[in-house]
């Protein structure tokens, strides 16, 4: 046996080799006995094709052929308009589409801080394109550079992305309990809040009022020191839902401790904590005798951005309609923001999949909340990003990705929102195959994420697009179409 299993191996491999060669020379398509044979390329990992040779994975453009755009007007002057190319390519290209206008309301704010240092709130809804700040810090940090303002934003009790997020560092006791966008149960009793989650910290017993026993529910945050805007905070934000009159919160800020009580009976109340100096550290131990809703922290200076990051590993966007209206309304009260950006697809995205109107009918529900929860904020419908998948052992722009793109931009349109085309800011067709494989590369082996290079190039591209909008002449804002109207039937 062992004389059989050893004798001529390199023979048996040239042999392979030589069958899978002449299985290469047969012609696409082939087909034997009512089966289709695969292509074979033996060099599929080796050889790269012209990027001509792969742009005829696009589909045909979604709002019909493709008409010039007008003389120097770009493709912001016709919302319908898809742009055309300017000299025969090799091979069809996927369909330009327009950005939307949209963002009257952000740049009526911005300026209004430029002027007179007057807060301005982003609010950035994403999946885990943009986990532990990424993209978003270096976007916040652009914003706060040229506009003032200091402080992360809004930080959630647990997270994820805890133990890898830059801009602010936290641990938690293991002790509390979190529900979700995702968790089964949802009891009324304890809504989900702005970022799709609740906490309930351990319900103490045998409470001396004196003090505060040391195993309870706590968290830690301490600032984080990538950017000099975030490496102090002048106030800290505590959200958190009704409970009994008795709970309180110890808080130790830089070494210095002192005890609240945690008034309010409303589904959100905000505790304001300031102090005496812009601080660097801030551990929060929770003494609650009951159920007691607890939602996050804001670190935050009185003037200038603030931008909140509100990732979701996995999420869709379609989720967002779980958190209950009246609850996502009191935050915007309590936020205010000028501009809330919804920035999803790679999860939605699926290769095969050619109809995305359950996606477009969903997150036409997303829109109308927010524009309902949030009414001084213009919002911004980002387009997904470009995302590869392995077509005859090539990566190349998955052939779904422009459809997903065209259904964003419809929902922008009948919503009467703006929309960004972030694939065709970064590359367009096979985009992400060149981020992966530049040296150093700015996005993962999975060739859909970016990493942290690839999070400041695509906060760059986003930053230099909110500033074309900032410097372009703009109209006063108006109410949205219909606006009025939807809030009266709801």
């Amino acid at each position: 046996m062992n004389s059989l299993r050893s004798q001529n191996p390199f023979l048996l491999v040239l042999l392979t080799v030589g069958f899978l060669g002449l299985l290469s020379l047969l012609k696409p398509g082939l087909e034997v006995s009512g089966v289709k044979l695969r292509p074979v390329r033996l060099l599929a990992d080796v050889w790269r094709p012209t990027p001509g040779a792969v742009a005829a994975l696009a589909p045909p453009p979604p709002n019909g052929p493709a008409v010039p755009a007008a003389p120097g007007t770009g493709p912001r002057a016709t919302p319908d308009t898809v742009a055309a190319p300017t000299a025969a390519p090799a091979a069809p290209q996927p369909p330009a589409l327009a950005n939307l206008p949209g963002l009257d309301r952000f740049v009526a704010a911005l300026r209004q801080t430029k002027a007179t240092g007057s807060k301005t709130r982003i609010a950035y809804f994403g999946d885990s394109m943009i986990e532990g700040d990424l993209l978003t810090g270096d976007l916040r940090n652009l914003l706060q550079t040229q506009f003032g303002g200091t402080g992360v934003g809004f930080v959630p009790i647990n997270s994820v992305s805890a133990d890898f997020r830059e801009t602010i560092h936290q641990t938690f006791s293991p002790d509390w309990y979190e529900l979700n966008m995702v968790s089964d149960q949802r009891p009324g009793t304890a809504p989900l809040g702005i970022a799709g989650q609740v906490f309930l910290p351990r319900v103490i017993s045998n409470y001396d009022s004196t003090h505060i026993v040391s195993d309870t529910s706590w968290v830690d945050f301490r600032a984080g020191q990538r950017f000099a805007p975030l490496r102090r905070f002048a106030q800290a934000r505590l959200f958190y839902g009704p409970g009994g009159a008795r709970d309180q919160v110890l808080a130790t800020t830089d070494g210095r401790l002192v005890s609240h009580a945690l008034p309010g009976t409303a589904a959100l109340n905000e505790l304001v904590l300031k102090p005496g100096v812009p601080a660097r550290r801030l551990r929060l131990a929770f003494a609650t005798h009951g159920p007691r809703p607890v939602y996050g922290v804001s670190f935050e200076g009185a003037q200038g951005v603030t931008l909140d990051n509100f990732s979701f590993r996995g999420n869709g966007g379609m989720s967002l309609n779980r958190i209950p209206f009246e609850q996502l309304a009191a935050f915007g009260k309590m936020l205010d923001y000028q501009l809330v950006i919804l920035h999803y697809g790679v999860n939605v995205a699926q290769t095969g999949l050619t109809d995305y109107r359950f996606y477009e009918q969903a997150m036409t529900r997303v829109v109308d909340r927010m524009q309902r929860a949030f009414p001084h904020a213009s919002i911004l419908i980002v387009g997904m990003s470009d995302k590869s998948a392995r077509v005859d052992g090539e990566f190349v722009t998955d052939p779904t990705v422009p459809l997903l793109l065209a259904a964003q931009q419809r929902l922008a349109r009948r919503t009467h929102v703006a929309f960004w085309n972030l694939f065709a800011a970064m590359g367009g067709q096979n985009s992400m195959t060149n981020w992966v494989e530049q040296a150093p590369p700015l996005a993962r082996n999975d060739y859909t994420h970016i990493n942290s290079l690839g999070g400041q190039r695509m906060a760059r591209l986003l930053y230099t697009y909110l500033m074309g909008e900032y410097a372009r002449p703009s109209p006063t804002p108006t109410a949205r179409p219909d606006s009025t109207a939807r809030a009266q039937a709801r």
